[in-house]
C-alpha cells in the first residue's frame, strides 16, 4: 500500500479534503492508499516512509520521495492537475 503525507498548518479541512480527493482518484484506478494528515505547527517531526508528500506551505527539503505543493487545494487553481499528478505518482500505470 502506498503512503501519502499531507502536511500543513491550520488548514485541516483543506488537508482532509485533499486526502479524500486523492484517495477517490487512486481507488478509481484500483489502488488503495494510506493518507496521513499532519499539522506542522503542532510538531515538525515526520515519522514514516512516505511515497509522496503534499506540503501546504514550503517546509520539506531533501526528501527521498516527491514533494508536491498543496497550494492548489487552498486557492483551487490547478487543483485537478495536482490530483492527477499525485495519483500518477502513487498509482503508476495501473489500469482501471
Amino acid at each position: 500500500m502506498k503512503k501519502l503525507l499531507i502536511a500543513g498548518g491550520l488548514c485541516g479541512t483543506t488537508m482532509l479534503r485533499a486526502g479524500e480527493l486523492i484517495t477517490e482518484s487512486c481507488r478509481a484506478k484500483g489502488v488503495d492508499i494510506q493518507v496521513n494528515i499532519q499539522n506542522l505547527w503542532e510538531t515538525t517531526y515526520v515519522a514514516g516512509n512516505y511515497d509522496v508528500i503534499i506540503e501546504m506551505f514550503p517546509f520539506f527539503e531533501n526528501e527521498k520521495c516527491p514533494v508536491v505543493s498543496g497550494k492548489p487545494f487552498i486557492n483551487h487553481i490547478g487543483e485537478k492537475d495536482v490530483i492527477k499528478n499525485v495519483t500518477e505518482l502513487l498509482c503508476g500505470e495501473v489500469l482501471p
